[in-house]
């Protein structure tokens, strides 16, 4: 019940990482695994690394740079007391190795620098001055002190790689101890919420039995209230039902009384709206007469001057079709008379013509069968004749154009009889129309004393309906108080009369009560 998923959450995460920084811690150079991989990397780099005696101070330079920056050099030998147990597998050098060896990383870095710098140096004087037969041992000498140069740079490196770990390891064991002391923090707080929730829960606990207590003593309490007002109920239904019987008493009373009266102001008020009505009906009738005269003698107007329209409009139009009509004719006898003294002329000119042609091919005949004639005439004959040929030409197409014309007089012929026959056609519709219109003016007529009559027979109807209405309210008022005195127990105080037209227009009978 006191879970909280925040709390559960975050002890989770430190339990991951420290579980990752016990993982780590298994790295430091104080473990044995860790010890033995170093060597294994150690004897590795010494198979792989060639020598190279020309590079040898720059990585112990950077080595003894690097030892400076971090802690003390007496702390190195201990650590690698404590933590290398095997002995590097070297040839005891000679004495220079030996003095460089004694002293501690530091001065043995120096020491190596400055042997590395001083041997080839020496090495040419000392051939010089010793004998030809010492050559040989100073060539193995050189070869051991290279080596034992290469020894100390690779122990120089492994003190750096040692520091570097060193570093790492203090690095990681602080934040192990961080991380333990927020560990136990929060434990403190965990502990503290816990009493804190358990105390709140005996509270709740001392809560919840005085609650259920309570409880039950509303219960009880809730069960005698019940029965009180139970008993309570039943006596006033009791009272009730007495007070029921006395108030229908005095209401059938009361509304007798009342009944009277309001029959009496009924039949009177009844009396003066038929009266009423009936002076409003005389006053409609004269008016629904008067307005159909007015609308007949509208109507009537109306017509006539439709009429005359008409008859205007038709007499227009009869006029300017006999104008048409006689231009038309006019202009088409004009026409046929001079197309027809054309034709005349031009079969005239064309027999005229056609005899000089003859006359023609046979002086043109003659001519050729002259041969002894001059070439000059017989020249001047054929100009001759192709100039009367273009005349001719000329002479026929003349006569096309007016057959042309006399085509397009046929055609306007024919659409002047069409036009007659529309003409015809015009009339006729308007004889109908005129059919139609007297036919709508005695529709007309017959339609307004057929109004006249269902007025008449709609304000008969509306007495009838008026009186029936105020019989049948009557009839229902005695109705209903005839239910009343056979049985005065359905009777009900809010509803005193049946019909809503006497209540609302007696507004002085409904407020009254017998109290």
């Amino acid at each position: 019940m006191l879970w909280s998923p925040r709390l559960s959450l975050s002890n989770f995460h430190v339990k991951l990482t420290a579980k990752g920084l016990f993982r780590n811690l298994q790295l430091l150079p104080g473990c044995r695994k860790n010890t033995v991989v170093f060597h294994a990397v150690d004897k590795n780099r010494t198979r792989e690394v060639p020598a190279r005696p020309s590079s040898i101070s720059s990585p112990v330079a950077a080595g003894h740079q690097q030892n400076q920056h971090l802690h003390p050099a007496e702390s190195v030998p201990d650590v690698l007391n404590a933590n290398i147990p095997v002995k590097p597998a070297v040839s005891e050098p000679g004495p220079d190795a030996a003095s460089t060896t004694s002293s501690g990383p530091t001065s043995s870095g120096f020491k190596t620098r400055t042997g590395s710098r001083s041997s080839p140096k020496t090495g040419p004087r000392l051939q010089n001055a010793s004998r030809p037969g010492v050559g040989a041992a100073e060539g193995t000498a050189g070869s051991k002190q290279n080596q034992n140069k290469e020894q100390l740079e690779k122990k120089n490196q492994a003190i750096v790689q040692l520091r570097k770990i060193l570093v790492q390891g203090n690095r990681k064991v602080e934040a192990l101890a961080v991380i333990i002391q927020q560990l136990f923090t929060e434990r403190e707080e965990t502990l503290k919420k816990k009493k804190e929730l358990s105390l709140e829960l005996g509270t709740l606990r001392d809560e919840l039995v005085a609650s259920s207590q309570k409880c039950e003593r509303l219960q009880r309490e809730k069960e005698e209230t019940c029965s009180s007002l139970e008993e309570s109920l039943k006596r006033l239904e009791v009272q009730h039902q007495e007070e029921l019987v006395q108030l229908e008493d005095r209401l059938k009373s009361f509304y007798q009384t009342e009944w009277d009266k309001v029959h009496q102001v009924y039949q009177e008020e009844a009396d003066r709206c038929r009266t009423l009505m009936e002076q409003q009906v005389e006053d409609l009738r004269v008016r629904q007469e008067a307005e159909k005269k007015n609308q007949e003698e509208i109507h009537s107007q109306k017509m006539e001057s439709l009429k005359r329209d008409y008859e205007t409009s038709l007499q227009e139009l009869k006029r300017i079709r006999q104008t048409d009509l006689e231009d038309l004719q006019k202009t088409m006898k004009e026409t046929e008379a001079a197309l027809s003294e054309k034709i005349s002329e031009l079969s005239a000119e064309r027999e005229d013509l056609s005899e000089k042609l003859r006359a023609e091919e046979e002086r043109r005949q003659r001519i050729l069968s002259d041969r002894n004639l001059k070439d000059s005439h017989t020249v001047y004959l054929q100009q001759e004749l192709e100039s009367l040929k273009v005349v001719l030409e000329m002479k026929n197409n003349q006569l096309h154009q007016k057959e042309k014309k006399l085509m397009e007089m046929d055609r306007l012929v024919e659409t002047n009889v069409r036009l007659e026959e529309c003409l015809k056609k015009v009339q006729q519709e308007n004889e109908d129309y005129r059919a139609r219109m007297d036919k709508h003016a005695a529709l007309s007529k017959q339609l307004s004393t057929e109004q006249a009559l269902l007025q008449q027979t709609l304000q008969k109807e509306s007495k009838v309906n008026k009186r029936l209405s105020m019989e049948n309210e009557e009839l229902l008022w005695k109705l209903h108080n005839g239910d009343l005195m056979a049985s005065p127990r359905r009777l009900s105080p809010t509803s005193p009369f049946g019909s809503p037209r006497n209540s609302a227009s007696f507004p002085t009978a409904a407020p009254l009560s017998p109290r």
